[in-house]
């Protein structure tokens, strides 16, 4: 991969749940999350993916022009989940906050929380309108003009001008409403098939009541830009789906696999594949739990037509996982051999010379987890509630 990818993070649009996904594409020395954070680096230098609540200005700070990627919400919707949001931080998110923003921002979102909580919607936003205008109102048009045009004002045609030439300078905008078709685009353009699925992350709690029609208007009348950037982004992300073939509308099987480095393939390595939650750093190595009962992974052996599989499997949720997995390469099963050793479970196989004669370069490996569960279920004191099957610590085919 030549480009490096900048994912533009506007907030409440799905970003966190994204950026592990596209974290897993990538080396794990090779990834700068937060570029925002004020006591953090910044500057991608040879990261090979950024992301953070940053401007389309950033794009400027690649060695390369980066691939650039973003993802809209209907402003009205984004509004209301970022003031809910903001109203619910808990002590342990403010002090995230304080070492990510800047003073000035940091003292502006503890009053955000602190007179949303106290005043309730409608107050807030009529007795603190400054205050509520700077993280509510055309945010994401803000954010796609960029550091050059944020002392203009709503009204000031420069602003809505760069954020739509800037538009149109990204080279895949998703659209929050449509997740799947967002992300089926996204793979058709980094030549990465079909990914996810998405495990939704940092979500708002919702709201008990319905929304008082008050509060509606004014947020309306705040976002008018937002309004008309996010229609435009829209149509043209109609138009880029409509545009798909029929071949390539389907889950077809990706061209692009990871070249297995040295002795075996370890999840510090990127994951060109479906079904993975995002890496996880333990115990001094890198492993990766399938996140969907099919996961798959592509890659391209160091050997030509290698004849022996081995795969270490650093954890199980339980015993029924891990008798009911099956791994195939290239849609032939693999008959596994299952033991205990030393920081896990090994099994081995032998791949079928069939195997090859389907693809005689990649191998397409898929992982049949049937059965999972939640680290919550088995251990009463843990928080984990994700579905769980096994986890990959590395494999070798040789």
């Amino acid at each position: 991969m030549d480009r490096p990818f900048f994912f533009l993070h506007v907030r409440k649009t799905a970003g966190v749940s994204l950026r592990g996904l596209l974290a897993n594409r990538f080396p794990v020395g090779k990834l700068l999350f937060q570029a925002h954070s004020v006591s953090g680096p910044q500057a991608p230098g040879d990261a090979m993916l950024a992301t953070g609540h940053v401007g389309f200005d950033y794009a400027q700070r690649f060695r390369t022009w980066p691939t650039i990627f973003t993802m809209l919400r209907e402003p009205l919707s984004r509004n209301l989940s970022a003031y809910r949001f903001f109203q619910n931080h808990s002590g342990a998110h403010y002090r995230m906050l304080a070492a990510e923003l800047s003073p000035a921002d940091y003292e502006s979102r503890r009053c955000f929380g602190e007179y949303a909580q106290r005043l309730g919607m409608r107050r807030f936003l009529r007795d603190h309108e400054a205050l509520a205008r700077s993280w509510l109102s055309n945010v994401q048009t803000r954010q796609l003009a960029g550091a050059a045009c944020a002392a203009l004002a709503d009204d000031d045609p420069r602003l809505i001008e760069t954020a739509l030439r800037h538009l149109g300078s990204i080279d895949l905008v998703g659209i929050f409403e449509r997740l799947d078709e967002t992300l089926r685009l996204l793979g058709g353009l980094m030549n990465w098939g079909r990914i996810g699925p998405v495990q939704h992350l940092n979500m708002t709690r919702p709201s008990n009541s319905d929304p008082d029609p008050a509060c509606l208007e004014i947020l309306r009348s705040w976002n008018g830009l937002d309004s008309h950037l996010y229609d435009v982004a829209r149509a043209r992300f109609e138009a880029r789906l409509a545009a798909l073939d029929d071949a390539s509308a389907k889950d077809i099987a990706t061209s692009a696999a990871w070249p297995i480095e040295g002795e075996a393939y370890t999840p510090d390595q990127p994951i060109h594949g479906y079904g993975w939650y995002e890496r996880e750093w333990f115990q001094g190595k890198w492993l990766c739990w399938n996140s969907s009962p099919i996961a798959t992974l592509n890659l391209r052996p160091a050997q030509s037509r290698p004849s022996t599989f081995r795969c270490l499997l650093s954890h199980a949720i339980n015993e029924a996982a891990l008798a009911r997995l099956e791994i195939s390469v290239n849609s032939i099963p693999l008959r596994l051999r299952k033991r205990e050793v030393d920081g896990g479970i090994l099994l081995e196989g032998e791949i079928a010379r069939v195997a090859w004669a389907i693809d005689s370069i990649v191998a397409r490996l898929t992982f049949s987890c049937p059965v999972m569960g939640r680290p919550c279920d088995v251990d009463p004191t843990s928080t984990d509630r994700r579905n769980l099957g096994v986890a990959l610590a590395w494999l070798r085919m040789e």
